[in-house]
């Protein structure tokens, strides 16, 4: 088990690579079909997905987090 203090780049880890294998997922098959070599493109789109999710996902999750305090009330 991890400490709690790392409880926010765990929760950014497993957002993203659930986020990236479903939209490279659905990206791939609109724009190429599920044909031939489908699952090595969707690897391929994964590979380049996940870590700019994983980038992206902890760049804005502060600022995600104050607008949610901002629009909720507690």
């Amino acid at each position: 088990m991890f400490p709690k203090k790392y409880y926010s780049i765990i929760f950014v880890f497993f957002i993203s690579l659930g986020m990236s294998v479903f939209m490279s997922c659905v990206i791939t098959i609109v724009n190429t079909g599920l044909e031939g070599d489908f699952l090595n493109r969707w690897g391929a789109a994964w590979m380049v997905a996940f870590p700019l999710a994983f980038l992206a996902g902890n760049f804005f999750a502060p600022f995600s987090r104050k607008l949610t305090d901002k629009l909720t009330k507690s």
